[in-house]
């Protein structure tokens, strides 16, 4: 009799020494500070280097591929400013916004007004009624806390619909928040009187079509609003996967940020202690290995995934191919064996015509500006015409995103190798 795969994976994660199966993510755990310091690896230098200016309330510009770890980086930051201060007897209000794509100055306001608002609404009645009175916009909040229980970071992540931000309530007419301006001065003003510190991270403020006339309105809303951004009572940290040089320089000339950080892709031997240390939250007794993992196998995610987060999906997908075939060591043959099968099962997920240009992409070695013959077998004029969809497909985990010296250029990832087999090959093999 077969063996049911739940049972099997009981059965797996008892000779693994595991309490359930590893949580590997591919996005951090917003919600809980304890874990992501456990997780948190590198960068040490990198926090060092944002908090000096963001204690003197200047601003600081977080870059770096998709999946390099941005969001863990600014959300340990705001957590490690806390303590920061804390060591120095000062208060600090960190405000986390997520999901923010661009838009209006108009939006880009409201969102302000209505962070500051939630966060000072327990001590203020004019605060609460404006965080009241716009409610009804397309914005969850939630707070982070930290280890000792008191609430750290206030998260604000945008809804889907799009263009909620910008309707305004009777309620919010009432109390006059038609000019949120003055509300948000206000707010700075007094929130000043509680806390030494306010910090605002806006993550991937330019996740954008990455269209040039949509990254034009990422430079037309930082233009617009310089006034807030320049506003010594308030830091701000954003964060881009990789502004335009075009852009760069153009906010260096605008003066809105007194740092700029680049995150590169984390060396092999950290990728594997970040596999040690998300194996050991679920261990029954922690290790120094990434058991079931051979050295060898977890050597070589590490050196194949270009980012943490590849390399986490990798992880898990690995494991759950182990599963599924009943395998209770990656090491070898079973290592190949499985991660085979994961490549495999990504591969089944991606439709015809993705298949076709991956197949493209890997048959010369990637997809930019400078690689005409790709584009002709593309059948494109310009490069322009597919980035959008190129771009897309790295935040599906199928293309890496590489910035040469020649520009962008986009490659298959590890994870789709599979995918990006001839049609030929595919055939048989599936």
């Amino acid at each position: 009799m077969r063996e049911p795969i739940m049972a099997r994976q009981r059965r797996l994660l008892r000779q693994w020494g595991l309490s359930k199966f590893p949580p590997f993510a591919d996005v951090p755990p917003k919600d809980d500070p304890e874990r992501l310091a456990t997780l948190f690896t590198g960068r040490d230098d990198e926090l060092d280097l944002a908090t000096q200016p963001l204690m003197r309330g200047e601003n600081v510009l977080v870059r770096g591929a998709w999946g390099v770890g941005k969001t863990t980086f600014i959300l340990q930051l705001l957590h490690a400013l806390v303590g920061e201060a804390q060591a120095v007897k000062e208060r600090l209000l960190p405000i986390y916004i997520d999901n923010f794509r661009g838009g209006t100055l108009q939006e880009f306001h409201r969102l302000l007004l209505f962070a500051l608002a939630t966060a000072l609404a327990d001590k203020d009645d004019d605060a609460r009624a404006i965080a009241e009175a716009m409610k009804g916009i397309s914005i969850s909040h939630n707070r982070s806390r930290s280890i000792k229980g008191s609430i750290e970071i206030n998260l604000f992540t945008f809804g889907t619909a799009g263009g909620e931000i910008g309707l305004e309530s009777v309620a919010e007419r009432r109390i006059g928040l038609d000019s949120p301006e003055y509300w948000i001065d206000e707010l700075l003003r007094r929130g000043h009187k509680r806390y030494e510190h306010i910090v605002v991270a806006i993550d991937d403020l330019d996740k954008t079509d990455p269209r040039p006339n949509e990254f034009l309105k990422v430079r037309t809303l930082f233009d617009q609003a310089l006034p807030i951004l320049r506003d010594q009572r308030c830091a701000f940290i954003l964060t881009g996967r990789t502004l335009t040089v075009a852009q760069d320089i153009y906010g260096s000339i605008l003066g809105l940020f007194n740092r700029q950080i680049a995150l590169d892709p984390l060396p092999p031997e950290d990728l594997r202690a970040i596999a040690v240390k998300t194996l050991n939250l679920v261990r029954h007794q922690a290790r120094p290995d990434a058991h079931p993992f051979s050295d060898e196998a977890i050597a070589r995610l590490a050196a194949s995934s270009y980012v943490p987060r590849h390399f986490n999906r990798n992880c898990a997908d690995v494991l759950d191919a182990a599963v599924r075939l009943d395998r209770d060591r990656l090491d070898g043959a079973a290592f190949d064996e499985c991660f085979v099968e994961a490549q495999a099962k990504v591969a089944a997920e991606v439709e015809p015509q993705i298949r076709q240009l991956l197949y493209i992409a890997r048959k010369y070695g990637g997809i930019s500006q400078q690689n005409r013959r790709a584009l002709d077998e593309l059948g494109l004029g310009d490069f322009i015409e597919i980035l959008p969809v190129l771009d897309y497909l790295v935040q599906r985990d199928l293309l890496v995103r590489e910035n040469t010296i020649g520009g962008l250029r986009f490659i298959v990832s590890s994870r789709a190798e599979r995918a990006a087999l001839p049609p030929t090959d595919v055939s048989v093999e599936s």
